[in-house]
């Protein structure tokens, strides 16, 4: 452990002014024949998002949900027959209409939204 007179030492070290240098980065230059490069989005093609449908919500208390059993119904906020929410990695994608295919349900999209783009600042 430090004593009182060693962390005194420490920060009046610190706090001199030729302690604090500006840090310069060297200028960021594209290379050449980078600046117009244009990717294809096949090379997306292969990644792999989570499809959610999302037929409505419901609050519920904990002993509610304890008593849960095969065959319980949960009331779900949204009226039957209304459209389905359709979420790619819990961002929305469009509404679509519950189907019944051969036994399996599935989605009728019946419209899609435009992604919004994210930029992330810091990653390379």
């Amino acid at each position: 452990m430090l004593r009182q007179e060693e962390i005194q030492e420490f920060l009046r070290r610190m706090s001199a002014p030729d302690m604090i240098k500006k840090v310069e980065f060297p200028p960021f230059d594209v290379p050449a024949g980078r600046d117009g490069m244009k990717v294809s989005i096949n090379f997306m093609d292969d990644v792999q998002v989570v499809i959610t449908a999302e037929l409505g919500q419901a609050t519920m208390k904990i002993k509610d949900i304890l008593r849960l059993a095969e065959g319980s119904v949960i009331e779900l906020e949204q009226p039957a027959g209304e459209n389905a929410r359709v979420l790619i990695n819990d961002q929305k994608l469009g509404t679509g209409e519950v189907v019944v295919i051969g036994g399996s349900f599935g989605i009728r999209m019946d419209s899609i939204c435009q992604i919004e783009r994210k930029e992330t600042f810091g990653k390379v």
